[in-house]
């Protein structure tokens, strides 16, 4: 459970200094101004700090799309240009040709080093014939759905009335939308490391605010620590081959403020700041703003307007960097870019052995027809009667036509094709169950987790990365909400996160395993309907519990009044009629646990307005 939901103007003061230096007292003033404000001059952009990360990205992204021209142009020509992230195709910094790195013509160490098929330029005259298998895409979407199959479950931690207006709340919070935009943005943290989740809010589309999801390409963050201190999001809005405008939107959570900028400039330079409403993706904003600031005074300072959620830490490739890149995630691809490059190799080497396996006829000149001088001979497959020439031959047979068919080698690329594939799956996390490398029966609950233990072993790493950053958004969310879209009834905390089971159980077996604890006395029937209805809430379980003892209460019944009858032509007694009566037991005489009732009487009050 997180810390109270408190007015600014109740904070100690002192209390809070984001950023604080070991050995610095949280009560002297720390000037971050230039850690909170965009650049106010050209600049190059993204910053060069952070081009190893903005690299990475372009190879992660391109893997993740699956495009064969991104991956192609990706690997043919990393390093000749600025990187430009998610804008690398609508900016023009690409001229003409690229130019390829001189390693993938050397030999050599370097050459090997340099070597990638898909950075392997083409020779002249010859078509691009390369297929790609979409495993990077595979292992995104694996990861989604493992995380986000079905909607995680809010739990209040507030009791009484508070606790369940707060229900209330996030009950209606999790709908379709919100489940989409969370299995998109667990796609996107697999692909990218990482991904970003902010609020916005648009008055002319929804009357309440929501959750954005944004990819790590796009972000240029400031880390104090391990804690988010600030993230500039960036998108071109107008590229012409020459002059390229910017518009940046930086989240300083320690201050409350949303601050936006315009830029134009070229293909590597912010340029100098134009103002929002010359464009109209900004104008709109610009209405809101302060000058170029949103402030948000009385939210909390615990709350935030965007949290960073990383993939996998830490981070291997970007130790050397220093401590503002160690809080970036990982994404799944991480080391397995040569795998996934051999295998798309592998399988461009096997269509190409399909292509040379068509059959061929060599045909003796005699079979052809002339179709002029100068314009060559042909051979009409379709012709069925041919008059061979009185000539001399190398042997005594007539002259025949003869196929030419190469063989397939498909045993050898399936087997290389199906280890690769096999090892890129568990060098990202994940077993190969996971992607239909199973043939057979029906597996049970248990043999899924069984086959799928590397898997869900990778989802639990996941869901530690996951939980509080749902929390800390939601919060500040429910902040936002009541403050300033007039959710007054809620009371802004971090709800408890259950992610459900990826495998569901066995109806069988499930069956079997309740009719064992109820045959042994082992369990109450609360716990047993529990058990056979793990979706159900608690009303509908106690439902179902009082319909149970009342159906058993009749059943008790008739077998009293066999095993209690008189002789043939004799009446029952009135004790024994008086049985079935005694036995009709009401829903309404179904013992509640301690508290229920009170419950139920804080529920009717709030309904019943």
């Amino acid at each position: 459970m997180g810390m109270p939901f408190v007015q600014p103007a109740a904070m100690p003061t002192g209390a809070f200094t984001m950023g604080a230096p070991i050995g610095l007292s949280s009560s002297q003033p720390i000037d971050d101004r230039q850690m909170s404000s965009l650049p106010t001059s050209s600049q190059p952009w993204p910053p060069p700090m952070y081009d190893p990360v903005s690299y990475q990205h372009r190879i992660w992204n391109s893997w993740w799309t699956g495009d064969r021209q991104m991956l192609a142009w990706t690997y043919y020509n990393l390093g000749a240009n600025s990187p430009y992230g998610r804008a690398f195709f609508a900016t023009t910094g690409e001229k003409g040709m690229p130019m390829p790195r001189p390693g993938q013509y050397r030999g050599g160490l370097l050459g090997s080093i340099e070597y990638s098929f898909w950075g392997e330029p083409v020779p002249p005259g010859e078509k691009r014939t390369r297929l790609h298998v979409p495993v990077g895409g595979d292992i995104a979407q694996t990861s989604a759905s493992l995380l986000f199959s079905r909607p995680p479950d809010l739990k209040t931690t507030l009791t009484g009335s508070a606790g369940i207006a707060n229900q209330a709340w996030l009950d209606a919070l999790i709908d379709d939308s919100f489940h989409i935009r969370l299995l998109e943005a667990a796609e996107m943290c697999a692909a990218l490391g990482g991904v970003y989740l902010r609020i916005v809010w648009d008055t002319t589309v929804s009357d309440r605010p929501w959750i954005q999801p944004v990819p790590a390409d796009v972000g240029v963050p400031e880390f104090s620590y391990d804690k988010l201190r600030s993230v500039t999001f960036w998108r071109v809005l107008s590229d012409n081959g020459t002059d390229v405008v910017r518009h940046l939107e930086m989240h300083v959570p320690g201050q409350n403020q949303i601050i936006h900028g315009v830029y134009q400039g070229d293909q590597t330079d912010l340029g100098e700041i134009v103002p929002l409403s010359d464009f109209p993706a900004t104008a709109r904003v610009a209405g809101d703003l302060q000058g170029s600031t949103l402030t948000l005074p009385d939210m909390p300072l615990d709350a935030s307007t965007v949290v960073y959620v990383p993939n996998i830490r830490p981070n291997k490739i970007w130790r050397d960097f220093g401590p503002e890149l160690w809080p970036l995630g990982r994404s799944d691809y991480c080391g397995i870019e040569p795998l996934m490059d051999s295998l798309d190799q592998t399988y461009s080497s096997w269509m190409r052995d399909v292509q040379l396996a068509v059959m061929r006829l060599m045909v003796p000149a005699e079979y052809l027809d002339n179709i002029g001088r100068g314009e060559g001979a042909v051979f009409e497959t379709d012709r069925r009667v041919f008059t061979p020439l009185n000539m001399l031959h190398d042997n005594a047979s007539a002259p025949a036509i003869t196929a030419n068919q190469f063989t397939i080698r498909w045993q050898e690329h399936s087997e290389t094709c199906q280890d690769l594939a096999n090892r890129i799956v568990q060098e990202a996390g994940y077993s190969p169950q996971s992607f239909g490398d199973y043939q057979g029966n029906a597996p049970t609950a248990t043999e899924i987790e069984a086959r799928e233990r590397t898997s869900l072993l990778t989802r639990q790493k996941k869901i530690t990365y996951w939980r509080p950053a749902l929390q800390d958004i939601i919060y500040s969310l429910m902040v936002v909400s009541r403050l300033y879209f007039g959710a007054s009834a809620i009371t802004p905390e971090r709800p408890d996160i259950e992610f459900s089971a990826v495998a569901l159980p066995d109806q069988m077996q499930l069956a079997q395993t309740v009719a064992t604890l109820s045959g042994a006395d082992a369990a109450s029937k609360e716990t047993l309907v529990q058990m056979a209805h793990p979706e159900w809430t608690r009303e509908q379980v106690l439902a179902e519990v009082r319909q149970i003892i009342a159906e058993t209460g009749q059943e008790l019944a008739m077998h009293a009044k066999i095993a209690l009858s008189a002789p043939m032509g004799a009446t029952l007694p009135e004790e024994v009629q008086a049985l079935a009566g005694a036995s009709q037991v009401s829903p309404a005489e179904v013992v509640e646990p301690p508290g229920e009732a009170e419950e139920d009487e804080g529920t009717a009050d709030v309904s019943g307005t």
